[in-house]
């Protein structure tokens, strides 16, 4: 009798926890469906999950980026101004190229300049003239220089076009009415010119006799982007912050990061050192960024020890620090 009575009392309890359960719990649904329709909901997830809350202009945008499968590479740079981005950023444009893939480039300067034509170049180095009239900074002559194509007044974005372009919007009544402020209206304006440049069809002026002709009317399929500047620059944030989001938006198979810094000798001998790149890092990943590869700075190539310090405090695996020593 005891014991058919603690029978009942337990299988009532058992019953008590299961009615507390929901019927259908949002961490176990998606293990309850069949595989085939679990594979169908992250499809229409893709399109749908992320881009609910955008703009229709930029979702559009955002959408015809994944289907197309382009990629686009931001180069940014950490501890110092003038640590060899633009380079970086052309050089990786040339093996790209040499790979057969269509590249294009965008320069993003975080003054509030509205072009370079009216900077003086003691300040900021000499005017390089597009071929559309845009006046534009130095880099630009790299890049078309490295990556033999003709880039256009768009590939240069500056803060000041970026809030005259905003401004204008607000002007005749773009937004609706709305509160105009920097996150969402300026960082989607910013996704939305990257992604615009990226799928702008470049000319070529030169090509090699090796490589098959190329219609100039074909999208890029790699767009090179460099922010310009340090990490960690006021005037910057905005952009750092248009960056994270796109790259949630388009997906981290789409969109990666590398990151330029400095490992410099002190001592005697001579030693590396690591803590500069680290800090920068540390501050980009405050930022919300996580970089996909390092590019370290230096007088020496990189020592095995060196590599294996950065990896470690990094979570950049090693055969993704790239040594850009002085030859």
């Amino acid at each position: 009798m005891l014991h058919s009575m603690s029978n009942l009392i337990l299988k009532c309890c058992w019953l008590a926890f299961l009615a507390l359960i929901p019927p259908a719990h949002p961490f176990l649904s998606p293990l309850q469906q069949p595989q085939r329709q679990r594979l169908a909901t992250n499809d229409a997830s893709r399109h749908g999950r992320l881009l609910r809350s955008l703009p229709p202009s930029l979702e559009t945008l955002v959408a015809e980026t994944i289907d197309s499968d382009r990629k686009i590479v931001i180069v940014t740079g950490g501890v110092l101004s003038g640590i060899g981005k633009g380079v970086t950023a052309s050089s990786m444009g040339v093996l790209f190229r040499a790979m057969g893939y269509r590249v294009t480039a965008l320069k993003i300067d975080p003054y509030l300049n509205v072009d370079a034509g009216t900077m003086s170049p003691l300040e900021h180095g000499e005017v390089f003239v597009l071929d559309d009239g845009g006046e534009t900074d130095l880099d630009l002559g790299n890049y078309e220089r490295f990556l033999s194509v003709s880039l256009t007044k768009e590939s240069n974005l500056s803060t000041g076009k970026i809030y005259q372009s905003v401004i204008e919007r607000e002007r005749i009544g773009d937004y609706l009415g709305k509160t105009v402020q920097v996150v969402p209206h300026v960082s989607d304006a910013i996704q939305e010119w990257i992604l615009r440049v990226a799928k702008a069809p470049v000319s070529r002026f030169s090509k090699s006799s090796s490589e098959s002709e190329i219609s100039t009317d074909e999208p890029p399929e790699v767009c090179i982007v460099e922010l310009g500047g340090t990490l960690g620059d006021i005037e910057s944030m905005p952009f750092v912050e248009a960056l994270r989001q796109l790259q949630d938006n388009v997906g981290y198979k789409n969109l990666c990061f590398a990151h330029v810094s400095l490992v410099p000798e002190m001592g005697d001998p001579p030693e590396q050192k690591t803590k500069p790149t680290q800090h920068s890092v540390k501050q980009m990943m405050s930022m919300g960024l996580s970089p996909d590869f390092l590019c370290c700075r230096g007088s020496t190539p990189l020592e095995p020890g060196t590599v294996s310090k950065l990896s470690m405090f990094t979570a950049v695996p090693k055969g993704a620090i790239i040594s850009l020593h002085d030859v």
